[in-house]
């Protein structure tokens, strides 16, 4: 197998695969995404099958790389997301996917990439390449009469709803981003892994939201937005594609609009954010939800993930051994001495008998916040050496829970 950058002369057969395996050649998104965003604005690395001179060689698995800015632990950092990974039918059973993926890393080490993330559709899939779930979110399912009976009375008189029009030209789109851009950013700035939506990516993903007939409904107070809701209506249901509000009223306002749609659909599904509380004044528990796994992560150099790190001020000084385990990547397994003061993080390589012994999908999870270190040692993902144990105490601190999230689908 060979593999390289795709360029624009291959790029027929990516399309032809994406075809195959995602979207059809004749859907909006389809359309978008390889007349106007694919080979321009992000990265695709292709593994082919080799051939004889003069003999084109076929495309056999790929993945798109797409440029995100992400905000981790008060940083922000750009963060690849991996998505589009695919391999031809009769390609598969080849065991192509681990040499995409170390071609894959050692191209985005070496332009200075400190994550990936990924959207998996079967996490049994990534788990072996040592990625590991980083963002949670509060799934919902149920029928629109009930989530109508629930939201009874909860109304505020003050708060009203209207539909913002979604259209694919110019002066809609701004017009929309007008609205929703500072919500966003207002309503996500508490959150941890989250992307900053910059005026590209508001148009990228209005753009698509407006071709695949997505809609939006605005909350106002008193004239002032105060939540927004994408959401569409296909095969009896409606889907809540993103829901943010600025308090639980206008939050059940856009529901009371959602449940007001019975003539449309039966039933909601809804994934709302990792900490969402809707559930809290429900009757019926059978209608709570449940916590659902959704994206993915992967650190790709954990010394630098490491180095970039703030500490908290009160950190109190200590240090702790760490050896830092990769499967894919040999230059990222690490044994490194942290030693640790007030808002200051020393990182070096030493002799000394680890204390703490974790893998990078484990990092990765404690970096992001997603579980501190005492759950991953309660969970059996991190081991410890005799003697150690108040070490996890330290690494609780140096890595404090965070609440994540994230939205992007491609």
């Amino acid at each position: 197998m060979i593999y390289r950058v795709v360029n624009e002369e291959r790029m027929d057969q990516v399309r032809e695969l994406w075809d195959y395996c995602f979207e059809k050649q004749d859907t909006p998104f389809f359309q978008y995404y390889f007349n106007e965003y694919c080979g321009k604005n992000n990265m695709v690395i292709g593994g082919y099958s080799e051939a004889p001179k003069g003999v084109r060689e076929k495309l056999r698995t790929m993945v798109h790389i797409n440029p995100y800015m992400l905000r981790i632990r008060g940083r922000e950092q750009l963060v690849p997301y991996l998505v589009g990974v695919a391999t031809a039918p009769e390609a598969r059973g080849q065991h192509l996917v681990e040499p995409l993926f170390e071609t894959t890393f050692e191209v985005l080490r070496s332009e200075g990439f400190t994550f990936a993330t990924l959207m998996p559709i079967q996490a049994g899939i990534y788990l072996p390449y040592e990625f590991a779930y980083c963002y949670y979110r509060h799934g919902y399912e149920l029928p629109l009469a009930e989530l109508g009976r629930e939201l009874a009375g909860a109304q505020g008189k003050e708060l009203a709803v209207e539909r913002l029009a979604l259209r694919p030209d110019a002066e809609a789109l701004a017009a929309a981003e007008a609205v929703l851009a500072t919500l966003y950013a207002q309503l996500t700035s508490r959150y941890n892994g989250v992307p900053l939506r910059t005026h590209f990516q508001w148009n990228k993903l209005l753009t698509v939201h407006a071709l695949e007939g997505m809609q939006c409904a605005v909350v106002y107070r008193k004239e002032q937005p105060c939540g927004y809701m994408f959401y569409y209506i296909a095969e009896d249901c409606l889907t809540i594609h993103e829901l943010m509000a600025v308090d639980f009223a206008a939050r059940n306002r856009l529901l009371q609009y959602v449940a007001m749609h019975q003539s449309s659909a039966e039933s909601v599904k809804w994934l709302a954010t990792y900490d969402d509380s809707t559930y809290l004044g429900f009757a019926n528990q059978k209608l709570t939800g449940t916590l659902e796994p959704f994206m993915m992560a992967r650190c790709l150099d954990a010394r630098k993930a490491l180095l970039e790190l703030t500490v908290s001020a009160d950190m109190p000084a200590a240090s702790v051994v760490l050896l830092l385990t990769d499967k894919l990547i040999n230059r990222n397994n690490h044994l490194v001495k942290l030693q640790l003061g007030p808002g200051e993080l020393n990182v070096k390589s030493t002799l000394d008998a680890e204390e703490i012994i974790m893998d990078m999908g484990a990092f990765t999870q404690l970096y992001f916040g997603a579980y501190n270190a005492s759950e991953l040692y309660a969970a059996g993902r991190i081991r410890v050496q005799a003697g150690a144990e108040e070490k996890l105490t330290l690494l609780d601190k140096l890595f404090p829970k965070c609440t994540n999230f994230i939205n992007e689908y491609f």
